[in-house]
């Protein structure tokens, strides 16, 4: 069984850390069941052998060799026996938080179907995903202050490395077709949903008109703007609730409201419960249901 590691209150609900019990025979990994379901995945491959399903064809690494995956229930990982590696998951809003604002950072992370693959991954130098791993983790395990901003820098170069490594091709300036203007707009929403920025901010940034942005949003997506920012704040309100212990109070302020009554009522407005009944109604039942309510990020184009 892969072996789960503690995280503070800050990473919990955002950061997967899992590093798989080597073992005498194969073994297979979903990387995005459960709690998982709309995270990224980087898997570092330290040594030994790695198959990676998703549809056809399928691909055999040999290790040390890495992959960057988006949120789909398709893969399926197979461990050769005494292979060992690091599996890292990350969310939606935590990758928006690694790149920042920076461009050029959304062709490192395959935030729709495609699969970034680093089959000869160094070992040495100053960007070498394995050492760079494992001083993440050393800076996990002590938590000492700041070790957020340690984890999301080394997360950073983890993803830089293994992008430069995948001899990716860098595509010239695309046009600004409807969905890579959907695209722009859901990477801004990323970066700064918990800002609670209004629309016309948001299409300035994109250097739209606001009437431009949501006829594109409509006519792409049959919601508007605000709607869309309103889901990526349920979407994110849902993982805390179901995944960790933070109160409704600080829950509210991670997401940016003034206070747990404005949380609350936003929170109401769009589910029809308060965030309080529905972490008891998820954690009563036996097989929580996804909250419908909240459309999935991992949907956009």
């Amino acid at each position: 069984m892969p072996q789960s590691r503690s995280l503070s209150n800050d990473l919990q609900a955002e950061l997967r850390v899992e590093t798989p019990e080597v073992g005498l025979r194969a073994r297979l990994l979903r990387p995005n069941r459960g709690p998982y379901r709309d995270h990224v995945h980087i898997l570092l491959l330290a040594e030994g052998q790695l198959r990676l399903e998703a549809g056809e064809p399928t691909h055999d690494l040999h290790g040390p060799a890495a992959l960057i995956l988006p949120p789909s229930s398709e893969h399926l990982l197979t461990l050769g026996a005494g292979a060992s590696c690091w599996l890292f998951g990350l969310s939606s809003a935590l990758l928006g938080e690694i790149a920042g604002a920076r461009p050029d950072f959304e062709l490192m992370l395959p935030l729709s179907r495609s699969i970034i693959m680093a089959t000869e991954l160094e070992t040495a130098g100053p960007l070498a995903a394995p050492l760079l791993a494992e001083a993440m983790m050393a800076e996990l395990q002590a938590a000492a202050p700041g070790h957020r901003t340690a984890v999301l820098s080394y997360l950073r170069l983890i993803i830089l490395a293994i992008w430069r490594q995948s001899h990716p091709e860098i595509p010239a300036d695309r046009p600004h077709s409807d969905a890579h203007i959907l695209e722009d707009f859901r990477r801004e929403v990323e970066i700064h949903f918990r800002g609670h920025l209004p629309v016309a901010d948001y299409a300035r940034a994109l250097g739209l008109s606001e009437s431009r942005l949501r006829r594109i949003c409509q006519r792409g997506l049959d919601r508007s703007p605000l709607q869309l920012i309103h889901q990526r704040v349920m979407r994110e309100a849902v993982i805390w609730l179901e995944h960790s212990d933070q109160n409704v109070a600080g829950i509210a302020l991670e997401l940016g409201f003034a206070d747990s009554a404005e949380f609350s009522h936003f929170f109401k407005r769009l589910s029809g419960r308060a965030p309080s009944r529905f972490r008891e109604e998820q954690r009563s039942s036996s097989a929580a249901s996804e909250e419908t309510t909240a459309v999935r990020f991992a949907d956009w184009p």
